[in-house]
C-alpha cells in the first residue's frame, strides 16, 4: 500500500521466507485461538498437536527476520475457559525456539457482568468458569535493545503499561468491520511503544482486518502485515486507507 504500511496476501509461513532476515524489531499478532470461531477459510478447531506445530512453524521462521534484538508480543487466550492452558504451552513451544521470555501480561476485558452460563448454577458439580482474561506474552532474542531510536511513549503510558495487569475493552465493532477475532488497536498500540522506536519494522504475521497496520500508522512505525484470506485482506485495506484520513491520534486511541 506504501513503502511504510504493506500488506501481504497469502500463507505467513511462506511470505515470511521473502523478509530479510535481522530486519524485523517487533513482531505483535494475535494468533487463532483454536477454540472453533467462524473465519473465513482458516479451520479454528485443529487436533491441539497440530495447532501447537502450526504456531511452531510460524515463530521459528520469524524468529529469522527478526533482528537480534528484536521482540514478540502474542496476544492469546486459553480454551475451553481455561480447561487448555494454550498461553502456558505457548510460552514453553517459544522457549523452545530460542526465544527470552521477558514477561507475561494479563489483560482483563471486563466482560463477565453480562454472562449467561453458569455449569452447575449454585452447584459445586461442575461450576462454570468463563474467563475474561487474555494474556500479552512478550519475548526476546537479547536482554535489551541495542540500537538507538526516538522512543514515543508518554512517561504516565511507561509507568501504567509496566504494570503487567492491563484493563480495556475488546474490540465492540466486529461486526461492522467483517472479522469474527478483531483485538481493539490499544493492545498492538501499547506493544509498539512499549518495545519499539519511531521508524522501526512491525511485522503482523497474522494481521486479520489491519488492527496493528492501523497502530502502526498512527505511532509512526512501519508494518508488514500478512493476511491469508482474501476478504480479510480487502477488509484491511480499506480499514489502513481509512485510518490514513483520521490525522488525530487521539480520535483512534
Amino acid at each position: 500500500m506504501s513503502e511504510r504500511i504493506q500488506l501481504w496476501n497469502g500463507d505467513c509461513r511462506d511470505l515470511m521466507k521473502q523478509i530479510p532476515d535481522g530486519s524485523v524489531n517487533l513482531v505483535v499478532t494475535s494468533p487463532p485461538y483454536n477454540v472453533g470461531l467462524e473465519y473465513n477459510s482458516y479451520k479454528d478447531d485443529k487436533p491441539f498437536d497440530d495447532y501447537i506445530g502450526f504456531l511452531k512453524e510460524v515463530f521459528k521462521t520469524a524468529y529469522s527476520v527478526l533482528a537480534e534484538d528484536g521482540r514478540v508480543a502474542i496476544n492469546i487466550g486459553d480454551g475451553k475457559n481455561g480447561k487448555i492452558p494454550t498461553h502456558s504451552i505457548v510460552q514453553t513451544m517459544m522457549c523452545d525456539l530460542g526465544y527470552l521470555p521477558m514477561a507475561t501480561i494479563i489483560w482483563n476485558k471486563r466482560t463477565t457482568s453480562n454472562r449467561a452460563a453458569w455449569g452447575s448454577f449454585m452447584s459445586p458439580s461442575c461450576p462454570s468458569f468463563p474467563s475474561c482474561l487474555e494474556y500479552v506474552m512478550l519475548f526476546s532474542k537479547t536482554a535489551k535493545l541495542s540500537h538507538l531510536g526516538e522512543a514515543t511513549i508518554q512517561k504516565e503510558d511507561f509507568i501504567a503499561w509496566t504494570n503487567p495487569l492491563w484493563e480495556f475493552l475488546p474490540e465492540t465493532g466486529m461486526r461492522d468491520i467483517g472479522h469474527p477475532a478483531v483485538f481493539p488497536v490499544e493492545l498492538p498500540r501499547r506493544c509498539i511503544e512499549l518495545l519499539t522506536y519511531r521508524d522501526d519494522v512491525v511485522l503482523d504475521p497474522f494481521v486479520g482486518s489491519g488492527t496493528t497496520a492501523v497502530a502502526c500508522l498512527k505511532t509512526g512505525r512501519k508494518c508488514i502485515g500478512i493476511e491469508k484470506d482474501e476478504g480479510y485482506f480487502q477488509i484491511a485495506q480499506t480499514r489502513i486507507e481509512r485510518a490514513k484520513n483520521t490525522p488525530k491520534q487521539e480520535e483512534l486511541f
